[in-house]
């Protein structure tokens, strides 16, 4: 099995869209029987759908890299159950909201998440996922009258969901980074630039790639989006974490270890461990219908020489 160059860059594919039965008949041979088993356990045929389409493109981009069919590709599971491969060096991680799944891989830990914004956020809701109370100022995003909207918390702050969801997605990359996942509180984890509102941000549309310093955000093409330092947990320590996007339905967010800091700066402000330097700008993200790739495992999308 290949062996992965440190310098290659971490592989984000989203894909739209959940298979009929031919198509999930397809995919399924990209899995191993007893894979297949535990899906099919699963209640929901949704959740079926979701996990399947999140495993058979995982195999067929570590596949890739190892030089082996996606069914050959050896994967485990961690000390709380997080998805990893058995004796190899690559690492990966999957995602998946409604009809969207994300899936990441590359040299280094990583986690990703994507959610549906929820209808409605209440503050309990907010301090579960954030440890903290509501900000006290409304998102920029909402109209004035929605400050004084019933929903609104006592501080005058309106319950903004694509603003929680853009706290949510990023907690939930971290955890999975670090493999605690569902073991740990989300709202433990401390993002600097948790008492602010996130800066909304366009998903990728179908067939489009997008590099760093690329994020379609409110300025356009061309805005860099920022990494946040992570703490508040042991695990976490060195981890940073960023947007990929803030669309009306969906966030998704992208956790990297970040670069280590150097022999004089041990330490910060205040005496927290030094979080280092953001993780260096070696990522891409793609959007690629269900279509472009169930039957096209070697069409240029599975190569990071692609966009």
């Amino acid at each position: 099995m290949h062996a992965p160059d440190a310098r290659a860059p971490y592989r984000l594919i989203l894909s739209r869209g959940l298979p009929d039965a031919a198509g999930a008949a397809r995919l399924r041979l990209d899995l191993p029987e007893d894979e297949w088993r535990r899906i099919a356990r699963l209640r929901r045929a949704d959740d079926r759908l979701r996990s399947l389409v999140g495993r058979a493109l995982a195999r067929r981009l570590l596949g890739r890299r190892l030089g082996l069919a996606p069914a050959d590709v050896p994967l485990g599971a961690g000390p709380h159950g997080k998805p990893m491969l058995v004796a190899a060096a690559w690492h990966f991680n999957i995602a998946h909201s409604g009809d969207l799944v994300l899936v990441g891989v590359g040299p280094g830990p990583l986690g990703v998440d994507v959610e549906h914004c929820p209808d409605q956020v209440d503050a309990a809701l907010w301090r579960l996922v954030t440890g903290g109370p509501l900000p006290a100022a409304s998102h920029p995003a909402l109209d004035p009258p929605a400050r004084d909207h019933p929903a609104a918390g006592r501080s005058g702050a309106a319950l903004d969901p694509r603003a929680f969801c853009a706290q949510w997605v990023r907690r939930e990359a971290v955890l999975k980074a670090c493999g605690l996942g569902l073991s740990a509180e989300p709202g433990a984890l401390r993002l600097a630039d948790a008492g602010g509102p996130d800066e909304p941000a366009e998903p990728v549309k179908p067939g489009e790639s997008r590099e760093p310093g690329q994020s379609a955000g409110p300025g356009g093409p061309g805005e860099t989006a920022d990494w946040t330092p992570v703490s508040g947990l042991p695990e976490a320590e060195g981890l940073w974490v960023r947007l990929l996007w803030s669309g009306p339905d969906h966030c998704a967010a992208l956790c990297l270890p970040g670069r280590a800091p150097g022999p004089d700066t041990a330490s910060c402000a205040g005496g927290r461990p030094d979080p280092g330097a953001p993780p260096p700008d070696a990522w891409t993200l793609r959007t690629l219908a269900l279509a472009d790739w169930i039957g096209a495992p070697d069409d240029g999308w599975n190569d990071d020489r692609g966009g």
